[in-house]
């Protein structure tokens, strides 16, 4: 099953019109982060490579990090070949060198950081890989699109499929028509509109056109990945998050049980010690009882041994005149001497 990673369902859209394709090849400005609303991520995990054309900082290092085996091109794409002024909204994929765009971002309460990056024109970048098929081009650069196409010329690469971010930075308002006519004049038809993006597919390869028409649906057989930032992945980004939250908390219980259980097994260790205590005493005392058992049988043996004798018997009779006397002599003294 294909696991969709953009925020638009792109990647659902070229992969019905690409799947054919084994281990093709993209290229992909304004690419921004390696995960969250890609476009080429998916096709990455399905053996594809290209390269990524992206001046936020930030971005092209966590570009670099995740996907060591592709190009990053830490630049910006114009008509100038130098530097340009580059408008950085921090945690958004908002960033544009166009000024009156972060003027409107900044307005709206938006952070906004300005830099100075390198800017070379479309044509030195597509002109690397002439002679070999780019299977789909995507331009995502908040309102540098005519500056990005009107720099292809004089190259003659054609990547098969152009993605295009075609409205204004969260709108709707369309905003094609000023580099609209400049991709038909470099081959392309029109073929889709996603309602962010308008797709399209070079001359050479308008079999491709069959590819678009419905959105995405079932028949494309994806799945979401939950990375996406849009809101069609709020709710199972809500139920992602929920279901951390109880693993967390069940993570806690288990630890809480776990030191319950140490406590109790230090117990149970203490009461096997005293256990083993009381058993030696008790053997102790159970020799010792055996011990006195058989010295008590030894004195009863002497002692029969005694009664049973001559003398004990002829003696007898004075033992009991003595008991006799005994008994008299304290009646008389109980008597006279009180």
């Amino acid at each position: 099953m294909f696991i969709s990673y953009a925020q638009n369902f792109e990647d659902v859209i070229l992969w019905r019109a690409l799947k054919h394709v084994e281990r093709g090849f993209y290229v992909d400005i304004g690419a921004q982060d390696p995960v969250i609303d890609s476009v080429s991520l998916a096709f990455y995990k399905n053996g594809w490579r290209g390269i990524h054309v992206e001046p936020n900082p930030e971005f092209a290092t966590s570009l670099r990090n995740s996907r060591p085996d592709e190009e990053v091109l830490e630049i910006a794409i114009g008509k100038e070949d130098g530097e340009i002024e580059f408008f950085d909204i921090p945690g958004t994929g908002l960033s544009t060198g166009d000024k009156e765009i972060s003027r409107t971002h900044e307005a709206r309460g938006l952070q906004v950081r300005q830099l100075s990056v390198p800017c070379r024109p479309l044509w030195t970048v597509l002109d690397a890989y002439v002679g070999r098929d780019i299977h789909w081009l995507k331009i995502d650069v908040e309102g540098m699109e005519q500056q990005v196409i009107e720099s292809w010329s004089p190259s003659t690469v054609r990547p098969w499929i152009v993605v295009v971010e075609s409205t204004e930075p969260n709108s709707t308002r369309q905003n094609h028509m000023p580099w609209d006519f400049k991709l038909l004049e470099l081959g392309y038809e029109f073929s889709y509109f996603d309602g962010l993006n308008r797709f399209y597919v070079n001359v050479e390869h308008s079999e491709l056109r069959n590819s678009f028409g419905p959105g995405p649906n079932i028949f494309d057989n994806f799945a979401l990945s939950g990375t996406a930032s849009g809101p069609i992945c709020e709710n199972l980004n809500a139920k992602v998050d929920a279901l951390r939250r109880q693993l967390s908390e069940e993570q806690g219980a288990k630890a809480a049980l776990e030191t319950q259980l140490v406590d109790v097994q230090s117990a149970r260790a203490a009461l096997e010690a005293q256990l083993v205590d009381v058993q030696s005493a008790r053997t102790a005392l159970e020799a010792q009882l055996v011990e006195e058992r058989g010295a008590t049988a030894a004195r009863d043996a002497r002692l029969a041994e005694v009664y049973a004798s001559i003398s004990w018997r002829v003696t007898k009779p004075l033992r009991f005149a003595n008991h006799e006397a005994h008994w008299r002599w304290a009646r008389i003294r109980n008597k006279f001497w009180p």
